[in-house]
């Protein structure tokens, strides 16, 4: 049989991801999915790489819990938390996943759902199938399932039979898109998937993923610590090239779904400096030179393909303006840094807290489409959001401050770069849970753009 698609992600992946935050989430991804395949000395090593810095996010619960059922029959990572490794930790979550029980998958009957081979094949079932992602979480209640029989007969779970025929399901409906967390938060599974059974279902060998495994470990690294590797795409003109061609070629089952027609091009006709210049008089103010020379090449833009549907088209000179958002309310956090409250230092704080970042008032909206929009940010914005900081970095121990320098780099390159910012670029997204996404320039966000339409699935 052969693997599924992209059972593990390629190097050059990995050190082309823009952002911080992502290359978390990626290393994360990548040991949960080497433990699926039995491969947990190389998923200890991701991990071991995501707690040498000052991680940007809490990823406990996104996966890095369930995985200590795995390093307690092994050993931990080091610099994993103390507070994980301990009884205690390991018994609330062991008792969490017995008060849970069994996650039914909604599509079984309530008459079918039984704990014996019946209710195993109720979930395997053609006439209960479900063509989803749903279809694989399912699959993992039925393998938890089977070992639970496999245990209570006194049979070794890795040798049984029904075991085995869950598993080769569960292999011929994963897809690019791995539930890695679903998969890896059942502490039943453990001796199966640390035995390799699943790996050896796909046929591939220890040395193969160990090979592989190493590989993806010195790109994280080098992204890690580093940043990303440039795209070569070093010109406004090359990055909107490169939106409109991914988003001509990946946009379509989107937009016949939606019953949309496929545009031939996202390009617009240029803007003239007549235009440029009569909309700077119009805002009163003076455009960075990045904005201008899109304008320059494309007077408004299609919406960029992102992975999941096409974004907010970018406006022309005649459709751009301020708006005022202060009556939303919306918290301007430049950042990434999180818990900065637990790096206070007591001697200055006086058991204040952290100050409230900024909310956004005037910014010019550049792309808007139903809930979706693309601010520009004026750089009195962009200076009160360093004052903020830079408040908030003097109340910090030195962890804290660490995690503020970090996020700096992250943002802007260095801490000089990030004092020379002149004009922000924020994408408040608002499909799912509304997320403000904020860049240092328009350029920066353009290349996120980008990546996100030659790269995401």
């Amino acid at each position: 049989m052969a693997p599924p698609p992209d059972p593990l992600v390629e190097p050059a992946y990995i050190l082309s991801i823009p952002h911080l935050e992502a290359v978390e989430n990626c290393i994360l991804s990548v040991a949960l999915r080497l433990i699926l395949l039995g491969r947990v000395d190389a998923a200890r090593d991701f991990i071991e790489l995501f707690y040498s810095r000052p991680a940007l996010q809490n990823l406990e619960f996104a996966g890095i819990r369930a995985m200590v059922p795995y390093w307690r029959r092994t050993h931990f990572p080091a610099g994993f938390p103390e507070k994980m490794k301990t009884d205690a930790y390991i018994d609330e979550y062991l008792d969490l996943k017995d008060r849970e029980g069994l996650q039914w998958p909604h599509y079984v009957p309530q008459n079918q759902r039984t704990e014996d081979e019946a209710g195993i094949t109720a979930i395997m079932s053609p006439e209960n199938d479900h063509p989803s992602s749903h279809r694989t979480q399912a699959l993992i209640v039925a393998l938890d399932l089977a070992i639970k029989l496999a245990e209570e007969r006194g049979v070794d779970p890795c040798a049984d039979a029904k075991v085995h025929e869950v598993l080769v399901s569960l292999s011929e409906r994963i897809s690019n898109k791995w539930e890695d967390r679903c998969l890896v938060d059942s502490p039943r599974c453990v001796p199966v998937f640390m035995s390799g059974a699943l790996a050896k279902i796909w046929g591939l060998s220890d040395q193969h993923l160990d090979s592989r495994a190493a590989k993806l470990l010195e790109a994280s690294r080098q992204r890690y610590w580093h940043g990303p590797s440039p795209q070569g795409l070093d010109s406004i003109s090359e990055l909107l090239q490169s939106c409109n061609d991914d988003s001509m070629a990946n946009s379509d089952s989107f937009l016949d779904e939606a019953d949309q027609e496929q545009p031939t091009s996202l390009y617009k006709a240029p803007a003239t400096e007549q235009q440029i210049s009569h909309l700077e008089q119009r805002l009163n103010i003076t455009f960075p030179d990045d904005f201008k020379t899109f304008l320059r090449i494309s007077n408004g833009f299609g919406g960029i393909w992102n992975g999941y549907f096409p974004g907010p088209p970018l406006r022309s000179t005649d459709e751009i303006d301020w708006l005022d958002y202060s009556e939303y309310e919306l918290v301007f956090d430049q950042l990434s840094s999180p818990w900065l409250e637990n790096y206070q230092k007591d001697s200055t704080t006086d058991g204040e807290g952290l100050p409230e970042p900024p909310i956004f008032t005037n910014v010019i909206c550049i792309a808007s489409e139903d809930i979706d929009d693309v601010w520009l940010i004026p750089p009195q914005m962009m200076q009160q959001m360093r004052d903020h900081y830079k408040k908030v970095y003097e109340m910090l121990n030195d962890e804290g401050k660490r995690i503020i320098e970090r996020s700096i780099d992250d943002f802007a390159g260095s801490w000089d770069e990030w004092e020379r910012l002149d004009w922000g670029c924020v994408y408040w997204a608002c499909g799912g849970s509304a997320t403000l996404i904020c860049f240092k320039s328009f350029k920066a966000w353009l290349n996120d753009q980008a990546w996100d339409a030659k790269n995401r699935e």
